[in-house]
């Protein structure tokens, strides 16, 4: 809670490999910017110093180039002298997570599985943890004692404690402080970074860092591999690759389709996955510690967040519509597939919510895909016919600064003639700088009836 009688603010809570840095950079941070984007692409943080006075490139910079640059990187702790472990999946049972491993700034969390993601002994909050699936949302610094063990993906045979490897970890939250006038704050914790690059520039001398959700370093999208797998679901493969990159699986798609055979083929994991999530209809969004598999149609169905309406009532400060063009939509999708075996055809085919047989320019989608029943045909016709129509109708909005709007939740339009309706974010841009906190957010409009 903050005090009523101050004048609405944003803050920025910023950590460093766990230690909590947000007093010492206060002075020289001009802005900070969350790019959260709904799948497909990594999230990216950008933050942005003033230098004038040579301190961060005299003094503390190096320090920073020297754990992005040099082969071990820094130490992170994978196994203890106790029975936990980096690696444990653990059921968080406290109420708080830390921004900071060393700090005191903390913020509600609901108890449920978690992932140990990091261990930084002797310090006052040591254990990270990633919540597993929707019942928790713990994504920070805990303390001991708040989880019990639940079991373990820790693959080292050692005695004893042991190490490995990572870049340099970055954590942000940002903070709306009385915004309402009500003393209430809203609290949108970014996530964790691995540092990307440093830029220098000037006049006047700033320092930029940046860093991304998924770097392109990461074994998961660097190492290309080949393996088979027989018999098994995209939720087992998605489960087994996320805990071999040291990563957790949240699998939230009710569609988990089944593969008799299906083969990785000089790839790496995350782009084996991803085309497997194209081919069924499900969204993969990745991180350097998580993968989230989830299907479109349940977000869309969630209850809009916010309306924004037409006219001085709507917030915006900035807004575009656009629709896309006529020949890229389709009025139906067929999917197909002829078994070797028996020379049977099976297929079906779904349609768009007001589809008109008698309209003499209906485009149909054909998809030939390996399908083993007319109601599993049904369903990848409906997935593929919502991946190329989505974009029909899309908008971008700039608002004042709003925690509440992430990529995957969704608004109303009202007030804007044919553009009316619900729309799901695909991207948020959170911008907190001198000139106050805002929000820009990338919509589509939601495919409704298929």
């Amino acid at each position: 809670m903050s005090n009523q009688n101050l004048a609405r603010r944003a803050a920025v809570e910023i950590a460093f490999a766990g230690a909590d840095i947000t007093k010492s950079i206060r002075s020289y941070l001009k802005s900070l910017v969350y790019v959260d984007n709904e799948a497909d692409r990594a999230d990216d943080l950008q933050i942005q110093l003033q230098d004038r006075d040579s301190i961060w490139i005299e003094k503390w910079l190096g320090d920073i180039i020297d754990a992005a640059t040099t082969s071990t990187g820094h130490t992170v702790s994978t196994n203890t002298s106790g029975s936990n472990a980096v690696g444990d999946i653990v059921q968080f049972t406290g109420s708080r997570h830390y921004v900071a491993s060393t700090g005191d700034k903390w913020y509600t969390a609901r108890p449920g599985p978690a992932k140990i993601t990091s261990y930084n002994p002797r310090s006052r909050h040591p254990w990270h943890l990633i919540h597993t699936d929707s019942s928790s949302n713990v994504y920070g610094w805990v303390n001991e004692g708040d989880f019990t063990a639940l079991g373990s993906t820790n693959t080292n045979d050692g005695e004893g404690g042991s190490t490995e490897t990572s870049a340099l970890k970055i954590q942000a939250v940002i903070v709306r402080e009385n915004w309402l006038g009500d003393g209430k704050d809203a609290v949108l914790p970014c996530g964790d970074f691995e540092l990307d690059n440093v830029v220098l520039s000037g006049p006047p001398a700033t320092i930029t860092i940046k860093g991304t959700s998924l770097p392109f370093s990461a074994s998961v999208r660097q190492t290309k591999k080949n393996k088979a797998w027989e018999s098994t679901t995209l939720s087992a493969i998605a489960n087994e690759l996320a805990g071999a990159n040291g990563m957790t699986c949240m699998y939230e798609s009710a569609y988990d389709p089944f593969y008799k055979r299906v083969e990785q083929v000089d790839a790496s994991d995350i782009d084996f996955l991803s085309r497997l999530c194209h081919d069924a209809g499900i969204s993969l969004k990745a991180t350097s510690s998580i993968l989230v598999f989830f299907d479109q149609a349940a977000y869309e169905a969630k209850s809009p967040v916010i309306t924004i309406q037409k006219g001085k009532a709507g917030g915006y400060t900035k807004y575009k519509l656009d629709v896309g063009a006529a020949d890229s939509q389709y009025s139906s999708c067929r999917v197909s597939y002829v078994d070797p075996a028996s020379g049977k055809c099976i297929e079906a085919t779904a349609k768009i919510e007001d589809y008109n047989a008698d309209v003499k320019n209906n485009q149909q989608l054909e998809v030939t895909a390996k399908v083993s029943s007319k109601d599993e045909a049904k369903t990848l016709a409906e997935k593929h016919l919502r991946l190329h129509n989505k974009y029909s109708k899309s908008a971008i909005f700039t608002l004042p600064g709003n925690p509440a709007l992430v990529a995957g939740v969704t608004v109303a339009l009202k007030g804007w003639g044919a553009f009316d309706g619900k729309y799901i974010i695909t991207q948020a841009v959170h911008t907190v700088g001198k000139s106050g906190y805002t929000t820009q957010i990338k919509l589509r409009r939601v495919l409704e009836g298929y």
